[in-house]
């Protein structure tokens, strides 16, 4: 996402430009010579807005809310990304990668014994024929009263306690949150997770799973997760942080991609501008999640996917 000041406003000239020709107004913004360089450049961000300026003036058919949107979206579409968008004075949201979904949310068995749930962060879980511990959950929610990897472990330990012999952790519709990485760290020991690679540059660091966050023995059991393209961040975290290292074995499709973080800015009319400022990549494998998703070992169908993981499972026994 190093992305030049140059192709940036060049964006916004050509987003501005397609607004014009759509209303039906008059004239255009020529092009400009730009600096291509990466760092802000305060005079090229000068000459674009007197050049801006001026068009405007000649067309009243377009407000200034929507010139001053247009132009931001055509600078967010030079780097698109699903952490990148803006939401405008109204609270309209504009997205620099739009990508509807087409996997449906994590369908809970109706076979098998229930271990409770689902609770405000939609955790459920069920024993399945066979000793399969079937665990899902939409949010990865913390709060002062809440704590997702505290509760993922309660439900774990009900699926020990009946005799589970492996996991079935479905996260499909997953929508993200905090600390997945804790979760992942239960079935991991101290291994290298992912890359931190930071916008403005300088030497990526890696995260790891912390070794006092491990689970006992009788919870390292074969494990599956399932993910689609509905749902992110969180789930693609977790999911990359064990396929990284082997742990698990990850069914369905590939999921949205969506894997970074993000800094906002609040303008002073009530609008935020959210831009990615970090991504994360494999820190063993060097493979690149951000904008591309975590790729399933075994594809499968959403119809399907329940019945994929557990015949997987059920031959690591």
């Amino acid at each position: 996402h190093k992305v030049s000041s140059k192709k940036i406003l060049e964006g916004a000239i050509a987003a501005i430009n397609a607004e014009i020709k759509k209303t039906g107004g008059k004239g255009e913004i020529a092009p400009i010579d730009f600096q291509d360089v990466t760092e802000t450049t305060v005079p090229d961000f000068k000459k674009f807005a007197e050049a801006a300026a001026v068009v405007k003036s000649q067309n009243p058919q377009i407000t200034a809310d929507r010139y001053a949107d247009v132009a931001i979206e055509g600078m967010m579409s030079a780097t698109p990304d699903c952490h990148t968008s803006y939401v405008d004075p109204s609270g309209g949201v504009h997205r620099s990668r739009p990508e509807p979904a087409n996997g449906s949310l994590a369908r809970i068995p109706t076979t098998g014994t229930s271990l409770g749930g689902p609770d405000e962060a939609g955790l459920a879980g069920r024993m399945l024929a066979g000793g399969i511990v079937y665990i899902t959950w939409h949010e990865f929610v913390v709060t002062g009263t809440y704590k997702i990897f505290d509760e993922v472990r309660k439900m774990m330990d009900k699926g020990v306690a009946a005799g589970g012999r492996a996991w079935l952790f479905d996260l499909r519709g997953n929508v993200g949150g905090f600390d997945a990485d804790t979760i992942a760290a239960f079935f991991l020991n101290g291994e290298k997770m992912l890359n931190i690679v930071y916008r403005g540059g300088g030497a990526a660091v890696w995260t790891s799973a912390r070794k006092e966050w491990r689970l006992p023995d009788a919870y390292q059991l074969p494990l599956a997760v399932i993910l689609n393209d509905r749902g992110g961040s969180g789930p693609e975290v977790f999911a990359a942080d064990l396929k990284e290292n082997k742990r698990a074995t990850i069914v369905g499709g590939k999921s949205v991609g969506c894997m970074g973080a993000t800094s906002v800015t609040n303008m002073t009319d009530g609008s935020r501008l959210a831009v990615v400022v970090q991504e994360f990549t494999g820190a063993n494998t060097g493979t690149i999640y951000n904008n591309v998703g975590v790729l399933p070992d075994v594809q499968a169908d959403d119809v399907t996917a329940v019945d994929k993981a557990i015949e997987i499972l059920k031959q690591k026994f």
